[in-house]
């Protein structure tokens, strides 16, 4: 070779492409068949025994080019990379069956090893095999550049020969896991490269380590679905993303609210087997816990409850009221009468007479809530007032004395008790409705709080908001929230203390606060408020086809929420459980086990997931999830990584916290 030649290959080894297959690569054979979407690669038992073993879903580099002194310099710069997804036959494949079949049996007649029956040549012959592969894309550098680009086909196909095929190593598959590389604090080390469920070459092989580094950037403000069974490791794989989210927050100096409706207390309290937990990323400024029959003796934990008969929270709790009676009995007349109710305070200066109105409508609405037993308290700031006549007032303080004040020409009722008797003795006296025989009106809304009144099972739908009351508590838990979001705060909702539809009463409500909070900084202006919404058990939540768009907070986010800067990580069993509008509006993926054709077929309508479908219903090893993500190129298989004090105390040190051992669970008693 002349040394203009020598200069000429080793310049062409060196370049960025040239220098991943040099970094170790394991040369496993060549292309003799390719097209745009596929290719066949030759190779041998001994080259898959030297390179640790090939499963099914490995990557692998094609490349034309040839090695070298120097070694491999490529003719072009560009990479393939194939997916093996199958074995393939060979062209003289039916000639290897007849060889193979007559050493098997000459082996088996004769006693003697396989290597005793054939010659060299004949044992060169039966070793050769090929590999069936999905082609996903090209690596390659633009003249002039040194940055490496991907493209998600090829554009150009040459004589297969001269493309040689490598598995790449440790270093170059973990490159290729994680591209495009994250950059400086954008960094999450999700987990480790995974293709099969056994791994016992990989890890002869050493590429088992493999790190997988996605962008934190991916998962905030957009949607990630984790699906999985029962204990394949989706919690965990929650745990990873909020704590990495935390982390990079508190890195960069920003602000990223997190929210998670937490239906088994699992995140909001500390595991008892590893001492682990969320509640551990921060103190009470930085992680807030909402429970029901929260006492105050963790100051992480708030009451998740609010004041009913606070009048500051009147709407509120008219919203709470109609998500109860509607989730279960929307479809009966007298519940669709009483929701209709427009509880807009008419002005009382203009509108005196529908002013009175209004008030006898209030006290029967607080009345029937003191009926369904949501008691304890009194009406804050200064009691219930309405609007009676004289002669109603005598009858009633004659059979209830002292539970109604007069002041000046209206009537104040103190307490919720009050209220309960005044209503009681409207719809039994008849008194609402004396302006039918004059105006034609009547006292319409509180006809139908009467109408109410008399059924069972409105009133039963209204008994489950029972926990939801707090006397104590000075601030509704939407508010709360509203303020940990913008303050950047991680707020756990600890639902796993309701009953009913109390979960999906209490989070809809939440999340339509925020929207609606979100929405006005929007329309106003203002830069969004920047946070995440984490639901477990999705599918209690948001279920297929449970309601239109507008109804329905979950769809409402995965519909409007980019606007807003919020994002939404959501877990469930099933795919097919999910509304097929929030799928079609998911950036990241992390698809651990499922066990059934109906959920994996779904599944195979979003990116290529059916090449991974058999695997996912195979393999059941926990955190062995396939993910794609917004910016990665390709399904990458993943090994999550379990989450650990050493990321708690990562995420502590980051925000200026000291770091922690294993703890005992703090000593918050729920009643």
């Amino acid at each position: 070779m002349s040394l203009s030649t020598a200069i000429i290959a080793s310049s062409r080894a060196a370049t960025p492409l040239a220098t991943l297959i040099n970094d170790d690569c394991s040369a496993v054979g060549g292309v003799f068949r390719l097209d745009y979407s596929s290719a066949v690669v030759l190779t041998d038992d001994w080259r898959k025994t030297q390179a640790g073993g090939v499963p099914s879903g490995a990557f692998l580099l094609a490349s034309a080019g040839k090695q070298t002194p120097e070694g491999f310099a490529l003719d072009d710069q560009e990479l393939i990379l194939l997916r093996v997804r199958g074995t393939a036959g060979l062209p003289n494949e039916s000639d290897l069956v007849q060889t193979r079949l007559a050493v098997v049996r000459d082996a088996g007649d004769s006693g003697k090893g396989f290597d005793e029956v054939t010659d060299e040549l004949t044992r060169n012959e039966l070793q050769q095999s090929a590999f069936d592969c999905e082609v996903i894309g090209t690596f390659y550098t633009e003249p002039n550049s040194t940055t490496i680009e991907f493209g998600s086909d090829i554009d150009n196909v040459v004589s297969s020969a001269r493309y040689q095929v490598f598995l790449p190593s440790e270093k170059v598959l973990s490159w290729i896991a994680s591209y495009p590389e994250p950059k400086g604090n954008d960094l999450l080390t999700l987990g480790a490269v995974r293709f099969a469920s056994t791994r016992r070459r990989a890890r002869a092989a050493g590429v088992d380590k493999a790190n997988v580094d996605v962008h934190v950037d991916d998962f905030v403000g957009r949607k990630t679905a984790v699906f999985g069974m029962t204990r394949t490791g989706k919690s965990n794989t929650i745990k990873t993303l909020v704590t990495a989210i935390a982390t990079h927050a508190a890195l960069n100096g920003t602000q990223v609210g997190q929210l998670i409706f937490d239906p088994q207390g699992e995140y909001a309290n500390v595991n008892a087997q590893d001492q682990t937990g969320l509640r551990l990323l921060g103190d009470a400024d930085r992680v807030r816990i909402y429970r029901m029959g929260a006492t105050g003796a963790d100051a992480q934990v708030r009451p998740l409850a609010m004041n009913f008969y606070d009048r500051a929270n009147f709407d509120a709790v008219v919203d709470f009221v109609n998500s109860a009676v509607n989730e279960q009995y929307g479809g009966y007349a007298y519940v669709k009468a009483f929701t209709a109710i427009n509880w807009s305070e008419p002005d009382r200066n203009a509108d005196y007479g529908d002013w009175l109105t209004w008030t006898k409508a209030v006290v029967g609405l607080y009345g029937l809530l003191a009926e369904c037993g949501i008691t304890g308290g009194g009406f804050t700031p200064a009691g219930l007032e309405f609007g009676w006549t004289q002669a109603l007032f005598s009858s009633f303080e004659d059979a209830h004395p002292g539970l109604v004040t007069q002041v000046g020409r209206h009537y104040r009722a103190a307490t919720p008790e009050a209220a309960r008797r005044v209503m009681q003795f409207m719809v039994n006296d008849g008194s609402w409705n004396q302006r039918s025989q004059t105006s034609g009106g009547g006292d319409t809304a509180f006809k139908f709080i009467a109408d109410f009144n008399n059924r069972a099972s409105g009133k039963a739908a209204i008994r489950q908001l029972r926990e939801f009351h707090s006397s104590s508590s000075s601030q509704r838990v939407e508010e709360q929230v509203w303020d940990d979001m913008q303050s950047g705060r991680l707020a756990i909702v600890d639902l796993a203390y309701g009953s009913g539809d109390v979960a999906k009463i209490i989070s809809e409500n939440i999340v339509n606060y925020l929207l609606s909070r979100a929405n006005d900084r929007f329309r106003e202006g203002h830069d969004a408020v920047a946070f995440q919404i984490v639901v477990e058990e999705a599918h209690n939540l948001f279920e297929r086809g449970a309601k239109d768009v507008a109804g329905n907070p979950w769809v409402r986010l995965s519909k409007e929420a980019a606007k807003y800067q919020i994002g939404l990580v959501y877990a469930t069993q099933e795919v097919s459980s999910v509304d097929q509008r929030i799928l079609s509006n998911t950036s990241n993926w992390l698809i651990a086990h499922l066990n059934s054709d109906n959920e994996t077929r779904e599944l195979s309508h979003y990116y290529d997931f059916k090449t991974w479908a058999e695997s996912i219903r195979r393999v059941e090893d926990q955190g062995f999830v396939r993910m794609k993500t917004y910016s990665g190129k390709y399904i990458v298989p993943v090994q999550v990584a379990k989450f650990d004090h050493s990321m708690i105390n990562k995420a502590r040190q980051a925000a200026g916290l000291a770091e922690i051992s294993a703890p005992s669970q703090p000593a918050e008693v729920v009643q």
